[in-house]
């Protein structure tokens, strides 16, 4: 009996009311034919004792039916009542969720703050001869995912799950709404991978089962993929949308520079 099971929340009122509907409905007929039924019965013989005392038994159980359809009706208000305050309490959550999710996108460092901590990073990774790792992440919203308050939600909550995943000394950026970038210093390439999985999996919890978002990780690892810090900016470029190739760009180091 799962197709009875399933239970959709844009339909409890409707299952709701036609569970309503069909209780009244059995009670209503079963106590109208018993009525019917028992009524020549009991008023066809004379008044005695008996016979009143089956009339005290028809009309208490008359009484009674609709002491239980009143019961029912009250019943049904309360539940829509609570079910009103669930569905304001549903709704507020998901505001202060979006709100949550605004406030920690409007805090993150932008583009032009991960080109100077890239900078920063080359020249220390650079004059120690460590390496470390650069990641992007893109994120794409469900197809079904249209409001921009859910998607600012899920985008939200994708950035804290990446923040849980990364370690102090590691910093975490948003290039635009759908993409967002970390330096990882002193990480390699195979402890970066590490790390890019443990994303992924903290990514896919935070889409919930009805997948909200799905999300692809790239890693660029100095000195491995890129020997300057301009290179390393350039393969980040690649994977954003054109109208941030505007914005200052690193200068490409000239023979023997240090960027």
């Amino acid at each position: 009996m799962r197709v009875f099971d399933r239970v959709e929340r844009e339909n409890l009122d409707r299952r709701e009311f036609q569970l309503l509907v069909l209780a009244i409905t059995c009670i209503v007929l079963l106590a109208a034919g018993l009525a019917l039924l028992a009524y020549p019965v009991i008023f066809s013989h004379p008044l005695v004792l008996a016979g009143w005392t089956l009339r005290i038994y028809f009309f208490g159980f008359c009484g009674l039916c609709i002491l239980l359809v009143g019961y029912l009706w009250e019943r049904y208000r309360v539940v829509r009542r609570l079910r009103q305050q669930i569905s304001f309490e549903l709704q507020r959550y998901a505001d202060y969720r979006q709100q949550a999710g605004r406030d920690l996108l409007a805090a993150l460092p932008k583009f032009n703050q991960f080109q100077d901590r890239l900078v920063m990073e080359y020249r220390r990774a650079s004059n120690l001869s460590e390496p470390f790792a650069v990641l992007v992440i893109k994120l794409t919203p469900a197809v079904d995912l249209s409001d921009y308050g859910e998607i600012t939600a899920a985008f939200g909550d994708a950035a804290r799950a990446v923040a849980r995943k990364l370690r102090r000394q590691d910093s975490l950026y948003q290039f635009c709404p759908d993409a967002y970038g970390a330096i990882l210093p002193g990480m390699q390439e195979a402890d970066a991978r590490s790390v890019t999985l443990r994303l992924e999996e903290g990514l896919r919890d935070a889409a919930g089962a009805a997948g909200r978002f799905s999300a692809i990780v790239k890693i660029f690892v100095y000195p491995q993929h890129a020997a300057t810090a301009h290179e390393l900016e350039q393969a980040v470029r690649s994977l954003l949308p054109p109208d941030l190739v505007s914005e200052p760009a690193i200068e490409a180091a000239p023979a023997g520079g240090q960027v």
